[in-house]
């Protein structure tokens, strides 16, 4: 059984590296986040596909993690260029050019060697105020 900060580790590596194969996500994995919950491995990833499409440059950076026994938390931020669409449950934004530089923190479960569940936040407020979204 893998040490489920390396697990998490893993992810994050595979996240920012693109490499959808090296996901250590499970077939039963689940998502929860702000404006969507998800469930299957490819809802995960397409999930974060989303980031990826959106953000062509956008890396996770992880400030702090937390392991014990099967479960992980995580601080952090995502630091990227809105260069892509980004497809929201409101309809599609286009691309703004604009930089983000948000925080993250998630709860992470894993068996295994595998994701099996996160529980991700983030301000939604201050990302699209970063996008330039908001009413100043």
């Amino acid at each position: 059984m893998a040490a489920a900060g390396d697990v998490v580790q893993r992810h994050i590596e595979a996240f920012n590296s693109r490499d959808v194969d090296g996901e250590p996500w499970a077939a039963d994995a689940e998502m929860t986040a702000p404006g969507a919950s998800v469930s299957g491995r490819e809802a995960v990833l397409g999930f974060l596909g989303v980031f990826h499409e959106a953000f062509s440059d956008g890396r996770l950076v992880v400030e702090k993690l937390i392991a014990d026994g099967s479960s992980a938390a995580v601080e952090g931020r995502f630091v990227g260029t809105h260069d892509g669409v980004l497809h929201t449950p409101n309809g599609d934004v286009p691309a703004t050019s604009r930089p983000v530089d948000f925080r993250w923190a998630a709860a992470y479960e894993v068996r295994d060697s595998e994701l099996l569940s996160e529980h991700l936040y983030f301000d939604q407020q201050d990302f699209l105020a970063q996008l330039g979204l908001l009413p100043d």
